[in-house]
């Protein structure tokens, strides 16, 4: 229990940093024209803290339920959903998930300390900022990126986790409310939807940081012409050595 409780704690922190801007936001005139995903990122930045309480509670929740030190009229509703084997240990995806995303919010402080003043969540050129091309930067071309799909996608393996506190609950009060999976049935099927869950949310994500990449890729060739032809031409890789 102390073990996820820990995981939990840090997970949360590094969510939390690797989500909240290191500036503030540029003015107007700075800023690359606001349309279609450029509109939603503040929105899309925000949420992604605010959802990380109730999750963090939920988790929270769960832990004092199973440590039998919370009160009963609120470990009830939960002890009737969960299933007798559910235990407060981390499962294998919670801790791949909590390392994915630590190694992530690594990378992601690398990016702000390397970019320094200059970094933003909006597309914006900053008065006298240089094309920083070395650390990092000097192996893929938008790391910041693969730092966001590193948090995000290890946050999803965290809350979809088939055996999580998350699912389990889920699953448990569809069984309650509708006999769902019974002879096994609801098992394969919670796994299919689990799985399609994950792999059309970190595929939607890398959709829109494709697009968003070419616009930030003009910006920056519009603004640093040559040097920045040299440098993706020798950075081809945008997201992971290698590979793209």
């Amino acid at each position: 229990m102390v073990t996820k409780l820990l995981l939990l704690i840090v997970g949360v922190i590094v969510q939390r940093y690797g989500s909240t801007p290191p500036n503030v936001r540029p003015p107007t005139e700075q800023l690359r024209e606001q349309h279609g995903v450029e509109c939603a990122v503040p929105w899309i930045t925000t949420l992604a803290r605010i959802q990380l309480w109730p999750w963090a509670l939920f988790e929270g929740w769960v832990l004092l339920v199973l440590s039998g030190y919370c009160p009963p009229a609120l470990a009830r509703p939960l002890l009737d959903v969960l299933p007798t084997s559910f235990t407060s240990d981390p499962t294998p995806a919670f801790v791949a998930g909590t390392l994915l995303a630590v190694s992530a919010g690594l990378l992601r402080a690398h990016c702000f300390h390397a970019l320094g003043p200059h970094f933003t969540f909006e597309l914006s050129i900053r008065p006298a900022q240089a094309l920083v091309t070395h650390g990092v930067y000097g192996v893929v071309r938008h790391p910041s990126y693969t730092a966001a799909l590193g948090l995000a996608a290890g946050w999803m393996l965290c809350v979809l986790d088939r055996r999580g506190a998350v699912v389990s609950v889920c699953t448990g009060v569809l069984v309650r409310a509708f006999n769902f999976g019974g002879d096994g049935w609801g098992d394969w099927h919670c796994d299919a939807v689990v799985t399609g869950v994950w792999v059309t949310g970190v595929g939607l994500l890398c959709v829109l940081m494709s697009r968003r990449m070419d616009r930030e890729d003009a910006m920056l060739e519009e603004n640093f012409g040559e040097a920045w032809r040299a440098w993706a031409k020798r950075v081809p890789y945008r997201l992971i050595p290698g590979v793209y």
